[in-house]
């Protein structure tokens, strides 16, 4: 198990960041990514469609000396879905400046709780994962808002582990005010974090069974187990999806899917 640091959360308005998006949507995609000391690859399905409720947002930030990245799954998919994560695009880029980690949680929750619900209206709901990546030090900090927790490869180790014990929080849209906690852990050259929607986990098979988180942290290890090191990052994405399908027994899925890998660069 990886070794972790906790913090209390800040004020969200403190020490602005200087965070310019590289790349940021919720359409069908896959491609490679290059961030501050960050090399990735993304894979985006929405289901049903071109556009969906997963939400991806990659920033430089700090003059190009941190890395930051955001994935928010809304729930449902579909055009409501779809709305909902153009809705978070627009108030992520009001507080993208935001340093802290679980401040820039607590941000987007009060702005999305207090004015992106319509009166009478079902309650829109999304679970949020949020990351920084300092490339000097090495240094990946995260928090969560109801996401499901990322996975840790280290590489000298050749395990994987899961990031941020206790780090649940409510999901953003729940009530204003919630406060989360973030961790932090340090990265070594081809240290890679896997990051995923919770389609991933909550997809069934033919039977009716459930992956489960457990059940996905497996796969990815056998699947990695199978790859040349360091594996490519889009044959492995590649990979783990097929897993994925191979599991549900189909090749299209009932909800939105995002696959992110991200690995320090050497």
């Amino acid at each position: 198990m990886s070794s972790e640091s906790h913090y209390d959360c800040q004020p969200a308005a403190e020490q602005p960041f200087g965070c310019v998006e590289l790349w940021a949507g919720n359409e069908r995609a896959h491609r490679h990514v290059d961030l501050p000391g960050l090399e990735g690859d993304l894979i985006a399905l929405p289901s049903g469609g071109t556009q969906g409720g997963d939400l991806y947002a990659l920033f430089s930030c700090g003059a190009s000396r941190s890395a930051r990245i955001v994935l928010a799954d809304c729930v449902g998919h579909g055009f409501t879905a779809s709305g909902v994560a153009m809705h978070i695009h627009q108030i992520l880029h009001k507080f993208r400046d935001v340093r802290d980690t679980a401040g820039l949680l607590a941000a987007l929750n009060d702005e999305f709780t207090l004015m992106g619900q319509s009166p009478g209206a079902p309650l829109r709901l999304i679970t949020v994962v949020t990351a920084t990546f300092d490339r000097d030090t090495g240094e990946f900090n995260y928090a969560y808002a109801a996401h499901p927790r990322m996975l840790l490869w280290r590489a000298r180790e050749r395990r994987w582990s899961p990031l941020g014990e206790g780090l649940e929080g409510l999901p953003m849209g729940f009530i204003a005010g919630e406060q989360y906690n973030q961790q932090s852990v340090r990265l070594e050259p081809h240290d890679m974090v896997l990051a995923v929607s919770d389609a991933v986990i909550e997809v069934e098979s033919p039977a009716g069974k459930q992956l489960t988180a457990e059940g996905f942290f497996h796969l990815a290890g056998k699947t990695l187990e199978r790859m040349p090191h360091p594996p490519s990052l889009h044959d492995f994405c590649e990979a783990l999806l097929e897993e994925v399908r191979r599991f549900r027994g189909a090749q299209e899925l009932k909800d939105d899917l995002t696959l992110l890998v991200l690995r320090r660069a050497v």
